[in-house]
């Protein structure tokens, strides 16, 4: 008796458990979607050395594409570069939207590097507000310093989001 309940048993969760797995494979998509279309996200390593002191803003030589459709939104944008300053500087980021000229804290917080001992990775978030349409994205750095003072970007991923579900 107790062998027929124990079979009993065993063969119901087995069932059970090949139905559960039958179902989650129904409901599993066939292929994943890609969390960041490709144009909204890009790496370069571009070695730009800044030098001399503050200076204009330069491209790192990146460009993301966001389409807003017909609508308004807030994007988020975010990079992260291996980065070097000397003594007494500090490195600004800013994005050109669409081609335009750029300023210091226009979308957020400007300083993306000061000194340290060592090379750093530095990681900026900015909020950006656009416009309904098909939109460029350019970080840009500048030096911010005295004559002597230099910096370098070595490396650097840059990723704007402008719609998540």
């Amino acid at each position: 008796m107790r062998i027929t309940r124990s079979m009993l048993v065993l063969g119901v969760s087995g069932i059970l458990s090949v139905g559960l797995i039958g179902a989650a494979a129904q409901l599993a998509p066939a292929s994943a979607a890609p969390a960041i279309p490709a144009k909204q996200e890009a790496c370069a390593s571009p070695f730009i050395s800044l030098t001399g002191g503050t200076g204009p803003y330069r491209s790192m030589g990146l460009t993301l594409r966001v389409n807003d459709g017909s609508a308004s939104r807030n994007i988020v944008a975010f990079v992260s570069m291996d980065a070097d300053v000397s003594l007494n500087a500090e490195m600004r980021l800013t994005w050109s939207i669409d081609g335009a000229t750029v300023h210091d804290y226009t979308y957020g917080p400007g300083n993306i590097a000061e000194n340290q001992q060592f090379w750093g990775t530095r990681t900026v978030m900015d909020v950006i507000h656009l416009g309904p349409g098909i939109h460029n994205l350019r970080p840009e750095v500048r030096l911010s310093g005295n004559p002597s003072t230099s910096g370098i970007v070595a490396r650097l991923c840059a990723i704007a989001e402008a719609y998540s579900s």
